[in-house]
């Protein structure tokens, strides 16, 4: 017997479903079977049915299409547990036949798609897609397929079809029409089915399994619970947009067309054609509507489609809006973020206006979780104790909820791939990869450093750039690198000592040796993945080498166990589908990683996080029509919902549409309209309706453009305006903003932090300040011992100084990414440290030619020709340097001058190397900087205050652009205290000094005859602030002085008092400036 039940309350189905299964079945042992649509909606109806009958235990809960293959085998007896027609397995029989195909003008398209067939994933693909559309046939085209097996029809898909059921198994069309005929006969074997059937939750079916229900139903009794919108019949409402379309002599009075309610006619379509058809066979029919409670416009709504009505429009006058009605929101934000982040504060807010509210009574839904997931996690995971929503989120695909999968994946894609270093160290990344190689956290830091210091960037070997057809080049690569390492622990290289073309790496020793060990039983086992996945293989040996792989480099713990054996199962149903298809042929990697996400894309995430105690965030669908008392749903951008699905050029499903076909796009229009009818008190809409550039309006989804129009029409405010703009919030781009502290209770937030911060935003009040306003204590009387080179390093970057050393502040840039390609040009720092390496090997007498096998071993050259060019340049300049240098620094070093100096409070203690009879000679090979005239300067006052016997006290600093000679000083002690006072006052507070703006501030006070200085701050500020043609070279720009002076202007009286401290008196002793030779 077939049985209908309606009603417009989810809520009122699974109730009388409920007192349904109060009623005993006659075998003692017997199981209700369940049809519903989604684990989500499972998991729903479990809890409730046991909160109604006190337990919910031995029911049998099944998707339709499993559910109907399932009685078919019961009724027939000798069908399979799975068809040889079922998508995954039909795909990989296509692909057997795609490749067998004939040159005939039939499959010239297809042919001329797939090439000469060496493509097997290209094959595969298209195999996938026509798969995707025979599969549909079978449920929606049951008579195309029955006049393709009796030969009408001479298309390329017709004779596709005729060629799979050759073999004579039997597909769905044929199994369900026997089906069908068997239960007519009353052949069915009632031990084998159940007593009852209750189908519930299910929103949509095609008409051949409605088809099979009603058979099903002369047998056993089937229970049809129907959630239907609307109480009157709606099954000839047509859209306004389907009206005018219609021909001009067709009347829609006369036709009997009508819109009734405009959400229903517009949304409803894919429910009204289910329910109507439905509907059709006749049965028991039982109704249950409800009358919306509420006089609020979220109900006003819901009552309207029940009773069919628009208000607004013929003899129903709109309602009207109070004004602190907030039953429908809508709000539009700068993006996704902040999307979640007001979501976030809305939601405190009702659960403050409505006590009795609870996390477990809040939905949130997004088109695409795989977005909004991670920024939920991000936002309501961090918020402190006193504003923590408890939240789950589910329904992110099994990849995306289990991590190590994702790695799997990325370990396949470096199989014959470039092996870039960043994305080698990428999949030791994971501690599950760590542990296999015994490797830790610290150990890759340490490995990223060894990989970036030895210049790896991509490539295994020479040989391997050959199978790429590129110069067969040894330099930047894995091995070459690694032999590096293990070659520099085993032989000192000192940097310059060659074993045949390699330069030892000499910075490992001690305990760094087992990392260096860890790494190098990764690489290999990585390596060996080069040839391994590579070659073609048959499914069955795929599974061993994959399973291979999975014990090679992983380790895994708990949790992780889980998430490798999902592969491991995963690998092994495709297997059995590949077996089952007699697919024996080898395939490519590419279609092995193809099958293996799609089939894990597949599997269920399971219905553990839905309906957790808190509040649920998952897609739209799993949970589509169960009722919230809050449902909230985001990213309704134009572009994103309802959801884009473009058909394949070939689906004749897409061009010839009947009544009861499913699509994308209406599946999404129904689903929407679903979720406004099960809102029970507050319905909230977001999309990301302004640009995060230049805050250009963005339309919403076309659906809640609808949705706001129709509440126009039917709601009126008291003051005359539009309905719709009470209901829509337009957030600011900032969580700060002052809007959310003035009071209105559509802008609010519960976060302290942005109290001040939105107090002063958009004021412009206060000027910037530095991050320190008051002077920090003293230090420790030890921080007056100081070292010479640690006086240099104050006084070239003061602020960095007093962050680094007095509040361990490192506000550097995130760790530097490592470099996948080989360097084409040397960048300025490059440039300069191969200057500096080859000058130093240049006077230590080592050729050209050696000199140049050095650099190009330490990786430090662009390969080929502009290697040679750039070595051949900097040679050049290293000969020429070399020359004027030997003339006054002898090659020998000779003994080191020990500074050891108490200057009244201080000691001062360090090393001058670099001494001659003639004084003390430093250099360095480029052009004269503001920090060189710092360390010339130091240097020069330490060796006067020493007044080594036998030795003239001048201080001689060569450039490449310039020789620069200091004679004797008189007063180097009374300098050098000076000095440490600028120090010890910089050691407690931020000290208005800058290099490069100071030496530009005093140098053009001095060539200015009238002492001019505010020409002399303007010199200054081009140096801090960058010039217009080079703003890359602004000294502000660097990342401590950004944090310490913000966007202060520090270039004050402090910094002209500081500045000429410093230089000015070096300045005045420059009594020999030399052009270089």
């Amino acid at each position: 017997m077939l049985y209908h039940y309606q009603s417009n309350r989810l809520e009122v189905l699974s109730d009388r479903l409920a007192e349904l299964l109060r009623q005993p079945l006659r075998a003692p042992l017997g199981q209700d079977v369940i049809v519903t649509q989604s684990n989500g909606m499972a998991r729903w109806l479990a809890l409730r049915w046991a909160d109604r009958l006190g337990v919910c235990a031995n029911l049998s809960v099944r998707f339709p299409s499993t559910f109907l293959w399932e009685m078919s085998r019961a009724v027939l007896r000798r069908l399979p547990s799975t068809s040889s027609f079922d998508k995954p397995i039909l795909s990989w029989r296509l692909m057997k036949l795609l490749r067998e195909l004939e040159e005939t003008a039939q499959f010239a398209g297809l042919r001329a798609y797939l090439g000469n067939g060496d493509d097997d994933f290209r094959r595969y693909e298209l195999s996938c897609r026509i798969a995707d559309c025979f599969d549909q046939y079978l449920v929606y085209r049951p008579d195309w397929i029955e006049k393709w097996e009796a030969g009408e029809d001479e298309d390329w898909q017709a004779e596709l079809w005729r060629r799979l059921v050759r073999n004579g198994e039997a597909h769905r069309v044929q199994v369900q029409r026997r089906f069908r005929a068997a239960l007519q006969q009353g052949d069915a074997a009632r031990g084998h089915l159940p007593e009852r059937v209750a189908v519930i939750g299910v929103v949509a079916l095609p008409p051949l399994y409605l088809d099979l229900l009603a058979a099903l139903a002369g047998v056993l009794d089937v229970h049809l619970f129907l959630l239907n919108p609307c109480r009157e019949y709606w099954g000839d409402i047509q859209a306004e947009r389907d009206l005018a379309r219609l021909d001009e002599d067709i009347d829609p009075d006369d036709a009997y067309l009508t819109v009734g309610h405009p959400l229903l006619a517009s949304l409803g379509k894919q429910g009204r054609d289910f329910i109507d058809l439905a509907l059709t066979y006749p049965g028991m029919e039982w109704d249950g509507f409800v009358e919306p409670e509420g006089d609020d416009l979220l109900h006003r709504l819901q009552a309207d489609i029940l009773h069919l009505r628009e208000p607004g429009s013929g003899d129903v006058p709109p309602w009207p809006l109070r004004p602190d009605d907030r039953s429908l929101q809508v709000h539009v934000c700068h993006g996704p973020m902040r999307e979640v982040e007001v979501l976030h504060d809305q939601l405190l807010a009702l659960f403050e206006v409505h006590r009795d509210l609870r996390p477990s009574d809040v939905i949130v839904m997004a088109p695409d979780i795989a977005i909004y997931g991670p920024l939920i996690e991000a936002v309501f995971g961090s918020a402190p104790r006193g504003r923590w929503i408890p939240f789950s989120v589910a329904d992110q695909g099994v990849p995306a909820e289990n991590p190590l999968i994702e790695v799997f994946f990325n370990l396949l894609d470096l199989g014959g791939g470039r092996f870039a270093a960043e994305q080698v160290l990428g999949v030791l990344e994971p501690s599950a990869v760590r542990r296999r190689f015994d490797l830790t956290e610290d150990d890759l830091e340490q490995i990223r450093r060894w990989v970036r210091e030895t210049g790896i960037r991509w490539g295994i070997d020479a040989d391997s750039k050959r199978t790429l057809d590129l110069p067969a080049t040894a330099e930047h690569t894995w091995r070459t690198g690694l032999d590096r390492l293990l070659l520099g622990y085993a032989l000192p290289g000192e940097g310059r000592r060659l074993y045949g073309d390699l330069l030892p790496y000499d910075e490992i020793e001690g305990s760094a040796a087992q990392a260096l060990g860890g790494l190098q039983h990764f690489t290999e086992a990585l390596f060996g993945l080069e040839a391994l996945l590579r070659e073609r293989r048959p499914w069955a040996a795929w599974i061993t080498v994959l399973g291979t792989v999975l014990e090679q480099f992983f380790d895994p713990r708990e949790r992780e166990e889980n998430e490798l054996q999902l592969i491991r199962n995963a690998l092994a149903t495709l297997d059995d589908h590949a077996a089952q298809a007699g697919l024996v042929e080898p395939v490519s990697l590419a279609v092995v990683e193809s099958a293996l996400r799609q089939q894990l894309n597949t599997v269920e995430s399971g219905a553990g996080r839905f309906l957790s105690s808190g509040v649920t965030c998952c897609a739209m669908v799993p949970m589509r029509s169960i009722p919230f008392p809050v449902v909230c749903l985001l990213g309704l951008n134009d572009d994103a919902y309802p959801r884009p699905q473009p058909s394949a050029g070939f689906d004749r499903m897409a061009t010839r549409f009947r009544r009861g076909d499913r699509s994308r796009r209406q599946d999404d229009r129904y689903l929407f309209l679903e979720t406004l009818l099960s809102a029970r008190r507050c319905l909230y809409l977001s999309y990301v309706g302004q640009s995060i550039r230049d805050n250009a309006l963005l339309p919403p989804s076309v659906l809640v453009g609808e949705l706001l129009d129709v509440v126009d029409r039917s709601f009126q405010r008291a003051d005359g305006g539009r309905a719709s703009e009470q209901l829509v919030t337009r957030h600011p781009l900032q969580a700060f903003s002052r809007r959310y502290f003035a009071g209105d209770p559509r802008w609010l937030s519960y976060a302290q932090e942005w109290v001040e911060a939105s107090r002063q935003a958009g004021r412009g009040e206060r000027e910037p300040e530095p991050l320190l306003m008051t002077e920090l204590p003293e230090p420790e009387p030890a921080w007056r011992m100081v070292n010479l080179d640690g006086l240099l390093r104050f006084f070239r970057h003061p602020a960095r100084w007093l962050l680094r050393e007095r509040l361990g502040i490192r506000p550097e840039e995130d760790a530097e990414a490592l470099e996948n390609r080989e360097p084409f040009v040397l960048g300025g720092l490059e440039n300069h440290q191969v200057l500096g390496r080859m000058l130093e090997l240049h006077r230590e007498g080592q050729p050209s030619v050696e000199i140049a096998r050095i650099m190009r071993a330490g990786g430090a050259l662009p390969h080929g020709q502009v290697g040679e060019y750039a070595f051949a340049k900097a040679q050049e300049r290293v000969t020429r340097f070399a020359g004027r240098l030997g003339r006054v620094l002898p090659r020998a070093k000779g003994e080191a001058l020990e500074v050891d100096l108490t200057l009244g409070d201080f000691w001062l203690t360090g090393q001058l190397t670099g001494l001659t009879p003639d004084g003390w000679v430093s250099y360095r090979l480029a052009s004269m900087k503001a920090n060189d005239y710092l360390q010339l300067w130091l240097y020069h006052l330490a060796l006067n205050a020493m007044a080594p016997a036998g030795m003239t006290l001048n201080s001689h600093w060569l450039a490449e652009d310039q020789d620069v000679l200091l004679e004797p000083v008189e007063d180097p002690r009374a300098q050098l205290h000076d000095l440490l006072t600028w120090y010890w006052r910089g050691s407690r507070q931020l000290l208005h000094f800058f290099p490069k703006a100071a030496f530009a501030y005093v140098g053009q006070l001095r060539k200015d005859r009238n002492n001019d200085a505010e020409s002399a701050l303007r010199a200054a500020r081009t140096m801090w602030e960058g010039s217009p043609f080079r703003p890359d070279r602004a000294e502000r720009d660097d990342p401590y002085y950004r944090l310490a002076f913000r966007d202060s202007d520090p270039l004050d009286a402090e910094f002209t008092t500081v500045a000429e401290a410093v230089f000015a008196p070096l300045l005045e002793r420059l009594s020999t400036t030399l052009s270089p030779v």
